[in-house]
């Protein structure tokens, strides 16, 4: 092969390396965290009876672990569909049931299945059907429809690869306000931030209701966050559910209001929130 042709060829190769650059221009993941991120789901549907007195008959399951890597693909999902449910004892069945689906994907930051995010957007949508109108347990106690899901991200941002200083402010990860509808009884957002050198990790919690946040990330740094939901529905109810919530890794701050400063420090690389065993428990079952 001679000298031209193998000029052509590179040059080629670098333009394509240009351009798929180019197009994650607004990803921040993209730019800094070449180890990519990762999904993980997981869904419980429950019938349990107020007073806790009897079994607690539920249905779970995982979704896949997802590695995303940005030079493949601009979208990936991790989804998980448990078995539907249905109490142990109930006179209106098959009415009586629950159903969930939970569905947590990632766009990076360019235009993803016909719509235009400008960063690199996580996307946490839980529905399906709570019914209890007359639902019993296994014990035979009236009970109560539940629905808990999770669902974690995982990424490194790496300040060599970006171009910046460790420690140092590379963006944002932007949560806007979080609220409760009718029946849902909790949303939360947990994230920890971990220093691979001293072992060191800071927690933060936001809790619905809350307004929105920008939570500051830095170079060097492990980041996983959780978000938690669930929902009840009381013995004699039967109404549908839904959760969608999203959440941004952003070079800007557009909310025009402090990042709030971190809710506790962890030494040792320690996570109280239990987040980060929440992925590893499931490896470890398998």
């Amino acid at each position: 092969m001679n000298q031209k042709v193998v000029t052509s060829i590179l040059s080629g190769l670098l333009a394509v390396l240009a351009g798929a650059h180019d197009a994650h221009a607004d990803s921040v993941l993209h730019d800094w965290a070449p180890n990519f991120a990762t999904l993980d789901t997981e869904l419980t549907l429950a019938y349990e009876d107020m007073y806790g007195l009897g079994l607690r008959d539920a249905s779970s399951a995982f979704g896949p672990h997802v590695i995303a890597n940005s030079y493949l693909s601009s979208h990936y999902d991790s989804i998980v569909t448990p078995p539907d449910l249905y109490p142990a004892y109930s006179s209106a069945a098959p009415k009586d049931r629950i159903t969930g689906r939970l569905d947590f994907k990632l766009d990076f930051g360019s235009p993803v299945l016909g719509s235009i995010l400008p960063d690199d957007t996580f996307a946490l949508d839980v529905n399906g059907m709570l019914s209890a109108v007359d639902a019993f347990n296994s014990y035979g106690y009236e009970s109560d429809a539940i629905v808990e899901g999770k669902a974690a991200s995982l990424f490194y941002i790496d300040a060599t690869h970006g171009g910046g200083t460790p420690g140092a402010r590379v963006g944002y990860v932007l949560f806007p306000e979080m609220s409760l509808r009718a029946f849902d009884t909790a949303l939360e957002v947990h994230v920890v931030e971990t220093d691979p050198v001293t072992g060191a990790s800071v927690a933060s919690s936001y809790v619905a209701p809350h307004g929105d946040v920008a939570h500051q990330i830095n170079g060097d740094r492990y980041y996983e966050i959780q978000v938690f939901y669930s929902a009840l529905v009381p013995y004699g109810v039967d109404p549908y559910y839904g959760c969608p919530y999203e959440y941004t890794v952003s070079y800007g701050n557009p909310y025009g209001h402090g990042v709030p400063e971190p809710s506790a420090l962890i030494l040792g690389g320690i996570s109280i929130l239990g987040m980060v065993c929440f992925r590893r428990r499931r490896h470890l079952s398998r």
